[in-house]
């Protein structure tokens, strides 16, 4: 009977744990803004992507749904997140190190699923963090959940490299 408590109270605690109401979400939004605003001096080298953003430079899904046809003159690699994630929270830095050292050979985009669930739909993400690797002549690459640098560094060599 002591068992089956535990495990009624630690289920509850981690499924309340993992909820956000919409009231967190936008507290969150406003620390992110606080935040950004105190870094003003840094520039980021990850771009906010948005559905038209994707479509203009990227793959136009709306002329070529069932064929991947890349418009990007570089790789990609597009980091589809949210504001409350706490893996999507740890990969960010790393996403913005290898940003910075991959500057001018492959572009990084980011997307907040919270703000544009139509391109997430689209593109099948479910899960998050997800990270997509893109360039001409071969099919996306996607990875789910949160990686190391290493693992990270791995795929984009490998975008550049073939």
């Amino acid at each position: 009977m002591k068992k089956l408590l535990l495990v009624s109270l630690v289920s509850i605690a981690l499924l309340s744990s993992c909820q956000s109401s919409d009231s967190n979400k936008k507290s969150d939004k406003k620390q992110d803004v606080t935040a950004s605003e105190s870094t003003t001096t840094e520039k980021s080298y990850i771009k906010v992507m948005s559905y038209n953003d994707f479509i203009k430079n990227v793959w136009d899904i709306e002329m070529n749904p069932n064929e991947f046809i890349f418009k990007g003159s570089k790789p990609c690699v597009i980091d589809f997140y949210a504001t409350w994630c706490g893996p999507c929270k740890m990969i960010a830095p790393i996403m913005e190190k290898l940003a910075v050292e991959y500057d001018g050979k492959v572009d990084f985009y980011k997307v907040d699923c919270d703000n544009d669930m139509k391109l997430a739909s689209i593109l099948q993400v479910r899960n998050i963090p997800m990270v997509f690797f893109m360039k001409n002549g071969a099919q996306p690459e996607k990875s789910v959940g949160a990686k190391d640098e290493a693992f990270f560094r791995s795929q984009i060599n490998k975008l550049l490299s073939e």
